[in-house]
């Protein structure tokens, strides 16, 4: 077939050249989009979520060229201080000392840890910042005095280093008490040049050995607060998420204490936890009874029992609030208290005495 010539009221060169053309051919005919076709799913279709997945960040392919020779700040600002103060830092302390490999595996932060790691970090170095390398050391309390360490490594204030426009008259060395047996040391670098000087590589030294010496030396961990101070860190406001108001009053946990001791006299409170005050009453082989001491939103109650012992309709009219977890071999109860009212609302203590009863009946099977 052809193709009609459209009439305009003054002649069509256009139409004119081309209808020839298009009556000539070939012609085939146009499938029909199909909108829905182009949703559904096909092999090999990845979700968004998923694209990308498998690829890894530039410091978990290479991390210490990452942190010494691509360095990015916050705001992917270049760095502009001296990435080879880092890498020589690193190596002279594992030439000094046995430490955990280098974890250079983060976007901002390089670690080295002691050996067994339990035993915590000894540097950190935060690689995120434009002007200023940041390096931490943790070593023993007293370890050193900031005055002293001041004038040995006779670092320039910001505002005697004319080159960078930032400001400050402070010093860039600070000591600072830490938990537990440790004390702080922060040492913020721009070039090479002012820390490749013996003072500062004679405090690296000082420095290595103090950490070497207490972690070879003392268990870390029992001179944690939650092992020091027993009972005594349960009951201080201190530990919570920091930011979080606390919502329960104090006095709770003295009164569920004592409504634990009542309810199993002669049992072991266990302290030594960081957040959590395991109880268990004499002649059991595990604890009963499970307090949550450092969370900011309720003092919670945690009661191990055997299976569909209680109902949860027993526990409806107890505490602020309640639950009951079923999935495990065990059924374990939580209640949650905000006020001293909440330990009465219903029968907590006949409750606790039944629910006692029962995992002693379970226990000597």
């Amino acid at each position: 077939s052809t193709f009609p010539l459209f009439h305009f009221s003054t002649p069509s060169h256009t139409v004119a050249a081309l209808a020839p053309v298009l009556a000539a051919g070939p012609h085939v005919e146009r499938p029909v989009h199909d909108p829905a076709a182009a949703e559904r799913t096909r092999a090999g279709d990845l979700d968004i979520d998923d694209v990308g997945r498998e690829a890894k960040m530039p410091w978990e392919t290479d991390g210490r060229r990452w942190h010494t020779l691509d360095r990015v700040g916050r705001r992917g600002e270049p760095c502009k201080w001296d990435g080879r103060i880092l890498g020589r830092v690193v190596d002279r302390i594992h030439e000094l000392g046995e430490f955990s490999d280098t974890d250079w595996n983060s976007r901002s932060v390089v670690e080295i840890a002691a050996q067994k790691k339990s035993d915590g970090w000894f540097l950190h170095a935060i690689t995120g910042e434009t002007w200023l390398l940041k390096l931490k050391f943790r070593v023993a309390r007293n370890a050193f005095r900031r005055e002293q360490l001041i004038d040995r490594l006779n670092l320039k204030t910001l505002n005697q280093m004319r080159e960078l426009p930032v400001y400050g008259n402070e010093p860039r060395v600070r000591c600072k008490a830490s938990r537990g047996p440790w004390q702080e040391v922060e040492i913020r670098a721009y070039s090479l040049d002012e820390i490749d000087t013996p003072a500062f590589w004679s405090f690296l030294e000082t420095a290595v050995r103090s950490f070497q010496q207490l972690t070879k030396t003392v268990d870390v961990e029992d001179l944690t607060p939650w092992k020091v101070l027993g009972q005594r860190w349960h009951l201080m406001r201190k530990g919570f998420t920091p930011g979080k108001r606390v919502r329960w009053e104090s006095q709770v946990l003295d009164q569920l204490i004592q409504l634990l001791t009542d309810s199993a006299p002669g049992g072991q409170f266990d302290w030594t936890n960081k957040v959590l005050v395991h109880y268990t009453p004499s002649g059991h082989g595990k604890p009963w009874a499970t307090i949550c001491t450092k969370k900011p939103a309720s003092l919670d109650l945690f009661l191990t029992g055997p299976k569909n012992a209680v109902g949860f309709g027993r526990v409806a009219s107890l505490a602020h609030d309640r639950d009951l977890d079923a999935r495990r071999s065990d059924d374990v109860i939580r209640l949650s208290f905000l006020t001293l009212a909440d330990l009465h609302k219903g029968d907590l203590a006949a409750f606790l005495r039944e629910h006692l009863a029962a995992a002693a009946k379970s226990h000597s099977r």
